[in-house]
């Protein structure tokens, strides 16, 4: 038994396999499984802002280098609260090409929010649910109107590791697994 399996085990999960978009690749999830009679689970992370409604879908480039939709885009206005929607730490607040954003590093994955702007500095903890900016500052895709959340696992090709982007929404919807006997 390996040792995710056991760890998942110990903490109630579920360890889904996934199709990769790399060929060969396994990939599991980990899902909380509900035990007694709990109504619902509750999705590990939250939403970055007040009364998600997505105006664009996830849509994974073919190939790392072609064009796609790394993330989703939430409705939202210049101003919203933006909240960490899990445990880590802000790793970049500041302009990437001309655009506004905060990214948070949540351990082996990394959210990142464009347009955003936080008082908070690289380096600065932040808990599931904190208020860690707001939305706004500048945009070539959102402008006024929504926000961009993208998730990643891995690092940005210029530091020398892959980098898989991941739907972002997979992380806050609430899963229910029932499991069915032989």
């Amino acid at each position: 038994m390996s040792v995710a399996v056991m760890f998942a085990a110990m903490m109630n999960w579920a360890l889904l396999r996934v199709p990769s978009a790399s060929a060969g690749e396994e990939v599991f999830a980990a899902v909380t499984l509900c035990t007694g009679r709990q109504a619902a689970c509750r999705a590990v992370w939250l939403w970055p802002v007040d009364q998600p409604a997505v105006i664009a879908d996830f849509d994974p480039p073919d190939r790392p280098w072609l064009s796609g939709h790394r993330g989703v885009d939430l409705q939202a206005s210049d101003g919203d609260e933006l909240y960490a929607p899990a445990d880590g730490i802000i790793s970049f607040a500041g302009s990437v090409g001309g655009k506004s954003v905060v990214s948070v590093n949540h351990g082996d994955l990394v959210s990142t929010f464009e347009p955003a702007h936080t008082e908070g500095v690289a380096g600065t903890a932040v808990r599931r649910g904190d208020v860690i900016g707001e939305v706004g500052g500048a945009s070539d895709h959102c402008d006024g109107r929504c926000l961009h959340w993208g998730v990643r696992r891995g690092r940005l090709q210029n530091e020398g590791t892959a980098t898989t982007y991941l739907d972002p929404l997979a992380r806050v919807r609430p899963m229910r697994i029932g499991l069915k006997p032989d």
